[in-house]
This record gives C-alpha cells, structure tokens and sequence, in this order.
C-alpha cells in the first residue's frame, strides 16, 4: 500500500484575507476553508530549503495531499493545522503535480512551522 492511500495526518485549511486594525496598521484573519483533508507532512528537503531561500523565504516542512481531497484548494498564504497534533503551518508555496502511471495527482505545500 501506498502512502498516498492512507496518508497519516488530517489538516484543516485556513484562507488568509487582510484588513486594518483599529489602529490603522494590518492585520490577517482567517477563516476554515476545508477541515479534516489527509495529508503527509514530511521536513523540507535541503533543495527544497535552498530553492526558498534564495527568494528570502523560509521553508521548513512539506506537505503532501491527493490534489482530489482538495476540494477548497489551497494557495500561499494559507495556515494549515493539523488535527492530531494542532501544528500550525504557513503556506509559501504550492505545487500541483500530474498523475503518473498508478499514482494520482498529488498538491504539495511549501511551509514554515508557526511556533
């Protein structure tokens, strides 16, 4: 079996938006788009660090899902969570991959771990 047939986390997606506070200065809401999507959640490779990197952005974890559980989609600047753990994760990239042979399309997520 597969692991994109039984992957072993669930996360909730959150859409960002922005607005002003009280005090005129930005600030970030949001907002449960889709909850409980399975998904694998794996460190970062070096490459996968480096790539960011060099675009002044952090990465610290991968996140893999089936692109057909997805039905909200998922876009930078999203927070994931993770049910079992309540991990948090911001989104700054995402990549959608093709079906190849047996394996379906699977949507990757490029994050930094909110501590």
């Amino acid at each position: 079996m597969a692991l994109y047939d039984s992957p072993p986390h669930l996360v909730s997606v959150y859409t960002s938006a922005s607005g002003t506070d009280a005090g005129g200065g930005v600030q970030l809401t949001y907002a449960l788009s889709q909850s409980a999507v399975p998904c694998s959640v794996n460190t970062a490779s070096a490459s996968e660090v480096e790539r960011f990197a060099q675009m002044g952005q952090v990465v610290t974890h991968t996140v893999a899902f089936l692109s057909s559980q997805l039905t909200a989609g998922v876009a930078r600047g999203a927070k994931l969570v993770t049910d079992d753990r309540s991990e948090s994760y911001h989104v700054k990239g995402v990549s959608a991959g093709r079906a190849y042979g047996t394996v379906p399309p699977l949507t990757y997520c490029y994050c930094e771990q909110q501590v």
